[in-house]
């Protein structure tokens, strides 16, 4: 078996932690995030270290490395809106990691069509499965040799919007066969859901 001490990571470059984390972390899911800036700028980016914190109150935790403009408007306005990724919206998704000026939209930039939300004033991403509006719980920034390195952001949801195909109202269940979301594994290399099963819980 393999073993690396952080400090030896860190030796030879602080990067390896990440490929290490990136590459046994998986998979993950991928919040696909619009936020909006004071000017009306519509932003959206992909963050893949997304997770649930609570269910009562409904919160998720997302961590935004670096100060992209992601961070910078839920820290001027404390809104959001997550979207799930599956095979419709991907390829979306993935223009929207690149680097753009703080005054460019990726929603314009790459004619990716929004529509209002019903609890926030940023808008939300037409074509996506799960979205869930938020407003910031709490900033907590991940701070290194005197310098921010990372954000977490947790956001608590103010409202829940499923396509019907991938939610039952009867059951009041989300249809995971139908969802079909995409994970983040490491690289340029993501998975979709694969074979489910079921595991009894011991009593």
């Amino acid at each position: 078996m393999k073993s690396f001490t952080t400090a030896e990571l860190n030796r030879v470059n602080p990067y390896l932690a990440y490929k290490l984390l990136s590459g046994s972390v998986i998979p993950r899911p991928i919040a696909w995030v619009t936020t909006q800036s004071a000017d009306g700028t519509v932003n959206a980016a992909p963050f893949s270290f997304f997770n649930v914190v609570s269910s009562n109150p409904p919160l998720v935790s997302i961590s935004m490395m670096g100060q992209k403009d992601s961070v910078a408007n839920i820290l001027d306005n404390g809104e959001a809106v997550i979207h799930f990724v599956n095979p419709d919206n991907v390829e979306q998704m993935n223009m929207t990691a690149a680097s753009l000026p703080s005054q460019m939209s990726e929603t314009q930039t790459f004619d990716i069509a929004t529509e209002p939300s019903k609890t926030v004033k940023v808008p939300s991403i037409t074509n996506a499965p799960i979205k869930f509006e938020a407003k910031l719980f709490k900033h907590v920034p991940v701070e290194s040799n005197g310098y921010i390195v990372s954000n977490l952001m947790i956001l608590e949801v103010t409202n829940f919007a499923f396509a019907d195909n991938v939610f039952d109202e009867t059951k009041f269940y989300v249809k995971p066969e139908e969802l079909k979301p995409i994970a983040r594994l490491a690289g340029n290399t993501y998975a979709e859901l694969g074979d489910l099963f079921d595991i009894q819980r011991p009593q």
